[in-house]
Formats: C-alpha cells, sequence, structure tokens
C-alpha cells in the first residue's frame, strides 16, 4: 500500500522537480551563466595579464577609455541622435583593446568627451574636476564589425603614411611588413587584441538581464528545494500516514484482500482507498452515507466517467473511473460489505444532504432515502 501511494505522487513531482532544475538551468544558460560574476570583485584591467584577459570581469576608468572611433544609435522624433553603443580604442600595454560601451554607461563615456573638450577650450582646468567614473564588464571575443570598424578608423585616420607613424599610439609602424606600401594589415593584425570589453554585461549579456534571469532561475530552484524537502518529509502522504496510524494493521490487511477498480479506486471490506494525482484518501465504509456516479462530457463526446462518495461528515470524495459500467460495479462492491448508503444521484438528496446532513444519515440508516 506505502509503496502505491507513493509512486502515484512521485509520477507527477518527480518530473515537475526536473522542470523546474531544467527550467533554471535553461534560464542561467540564456544569461550566459553570467551569474558568476555576481560572486566576483571586479580587477583592475590593467592589472590582468593578457592571458587572462578572455572572460575576465574588470573595471576600467573612463578617462582610460581611449577614443570614440563608432557608434550605434537612431533618430528620435526631433531629430536628435541617440546613441545605444559606443565603441572606444583603449590603449593596454602596446595594444588596442575595443570597449564597448553600451546604452547605461553611454552617458559616463560622454561625460568624459564632454569634459575632455572643456579642458581643451580652457573651461576646465583637468579632467580629473569631473566626476567621471568608471567602465565595469567583461573581457569578452572580439566581434569581426567592430574590428572592421576599428582597423578603418586607424587606417584612414590614425596612421601617417608619410611619416609611417600611428599618431594614435605613437608607434612606428614602418617594421611592420608592407607598411611602407601602404598595407598596415601586419601591423594591425599585432596590435589589435582579439578581445573587447563589453562594459555593463556580466558575461555575454548585459547585467539587467543577466541579474534578471539569475533572480528567476533561484526562485526556481528555491521551488525545487522546497518540493523535495515535502516529499522527504512525507507531506504527500499525510493521509495514509494518519490512517496507519488510527487504524494499523487492519488497514494493510484490508488493503491486501481489496478489489480494484481501475486505476483510481480500490474497495474493500473496511475501506475505501481513492487514488488522486497527488493525494490518496482512506475512508472508512461505514462513514459513507451516499455514492452516485458523475459524469463529464469531453471533447470529441466522450464521457468522463467518477464515483462520487459522501461521507457522514459532510466530506466527499472523487474517484476517477473508466466507464459508467466500472462505477456501477464499484457501487456494488460497497454495498456488499453491508454498510446502509444511498445510491444515485437527485436534487432531493442533495439538497437535504446539503440542509439538514443529521437527517439524511438518518434517512440512510432507515432506509427511506
Amino acid at each position: 500500500m506505502k509503496l502505491t501511494i507513493r509512486k502515484r505522487y512521485l509520477r507527477f513531482l518527480l518530473p515537475v522537480l526536473a522542470a523546474l532544475l531544467l527550467l533554471a538551468f535553461f534560464l542561467l544558460w540564456i544569461g550566459g551563466f553570467g551569474f558568476r560574476y555576481l560572486l566576483r570583485k571586479p580587477a583592475e584591467l590593467a592589472s590582468v595579464p593578457p592571458e587572462e584577459l578572455p572572460g575576465s570581469y574588470v573595471t576600467l576608468s573612463v578617462k582610460d577609455a581611449g577614443d570614440p572611433f563608432t557608434y550605434l544609435g537612431y533618430q528620435d522624433d526631433d531629430g536628435n541622435p541617440v546613441i545605444t553603443e559606443e565603441y572606444t580604442a583603449c590603449r593596454l600595454n602596446g595594444k588596442y583593446l575595443i570597449v564597448r560601451v553600451t546604452k547605461k554607461d553611454v552617458a559616463t563615456l560622454e561625460r568624459y568627451l564632454n569634459a575632455a573638450e572643456l579642458v581643451q577650450s580652457g573651461e576646465l582646468g583637468s579632467v580629473l574636476e569631473a566626476n567621471l567614473g568608471k567602465l565595469t564588464g567583461t573581457v569578452n571575443k572580439l566581434k569581426k564589425d567592430p574590428e572592421k570598424q576599428l582597423r578603418s578608423w586607424l587606417t584612414s585616420h590614425q596612421i601617417d603614411s608619410r611619416s609611417l607613424k600611428d599618431l594614435y599610439s605613437g608607434t612606428d609602424v614602418s617594421a611592420w611588413p608592407g607598411a611602407a606600401e601602404g598595407n598596415y594589415d601586419a601591423y594591425l593584425d599585432d596590435v589589435i587584441l582579439p578581445y573587447e570589453l563589453d562594459a555593463g554585461c556580466l558575461g555575454v549579456r548585459s547585467a539587467g538581464t543577466v541579474r534578471f534571469l539569475t533572480v528567476l532561475a533561484a526562485i526556481l530552484v528555491l521551488l525545487a528545494a522546497a518540493l523535495l524537502v515535502s516529499i522527504f518529509l512525507g507531506l504527500w502522504e499525510k493521509n495514509m500516514r494518519a490512517a496507519i496510524r488510527q487504524q494499523g494493521k487492519r488497514l494493510f490487511t484490508d488493503y491486501d484482500s481489496s478489489e480494484l477498480f481501475g486505476a483510481g479506486l480500490r474497495v474493500g471490506r473496511d475501506f475505501v482507498w481513492v487514488f488522486g494525482t497527488l493525494f490518496t484518501r482512506i475512508l472508512e465504509n461505514k462513514d459513507i452515507v451516499w455514492a452516485y456516479p458523475r459524469s463529464k462530457r469531453l471533447e470529441g463526446g466522450k464521457l468522463r466517467w467518477s464515483l462520487v462518495l459522501k461521507t457522514d461528515t459532510g466530506a466527499e470524495a472523487v474517484a476517477r473511473l473508466d466507464s459508467e459500467a466500472a462505477v456501477e460495479q464499484a457501487i456494488g462492491c460497497l454495498l456488499s460489505q453491508g454498510f446502509p448508503m444511498a445510491v444515485g444521484f437527485d436534487k432531493e438528496k442533495q439538497k437535504l444532504y446539503k440542509k439538514d446532513l443529521a437527517a439524511f444519515k438518518g434517512k440512510v440508516k432507515s432506509g427511506t432515502i
């Protein structure tokens, strides 16, 4: 009996538990598992060894982010440009690291650029006088588009073809193959790092997205944990445990000799077991005062049959059975146990049962209903 009841609810709960954990994993996967960066303190970009750059979580002062070379955006209704992403060329240990500044941090970068212009005009003594802030993000693999844009910007605007000098970094490019002929590919291949710092990102996703998905995943994991605890505590078989405490061996003996009516009902000499998806109701036959069939028409015209059992305390248990014949056989089995019971549904019975349960039980005992 114990194993049968346990299998029924575990057959439903274990897939639910697995689904919760799988969905939590899927949410973390969508977030690129960026939640792991929430547990880290960002390192200063300049302090990270070159070989450890990929995937590192770093911070960079906006004044060291370098000059912007391209951006993405659109025009608002008034025709003003709205920048959603801006790309800068950061000089890092003699190399170029592209910094992708997303919408959240664009305003921080713009404050620095405006301050630099004020310094050049003499309105501000130093950019240090401005509250510039920092950029925090993850170093990821460089995308082709920004790399192409940086190469074009350096070639067209920063490399002096007469002096063969990179004006942006001050590097003499004449030592690289092809530079004398105006081909700077070898130089650019060497100095452009194959990574980009994605500011405002935890991994490959934005920090906001990662936090949202992590919270959702955490909720699902907590639900799964609560479900697992409820299984170990036996909360889904409380009815069975209570019945065992009250009836002891008598309950097991009756179960072994009971008659099975499909997956939803067993009828013994003294007890009835009504099996649900999660909970199993165990009723004493002597407490059942009314039994009747119930049908519901499903899509396609098929009828779904159930046996409704009403007790002398006003409680109800419903056993889903396969057919009308199975319901009738179950009622016949209950009647054969010899306990008084009303059979069949009509509105008069329903009205009396709801209005005056004591009178209903009296009529059942006297056989007048």
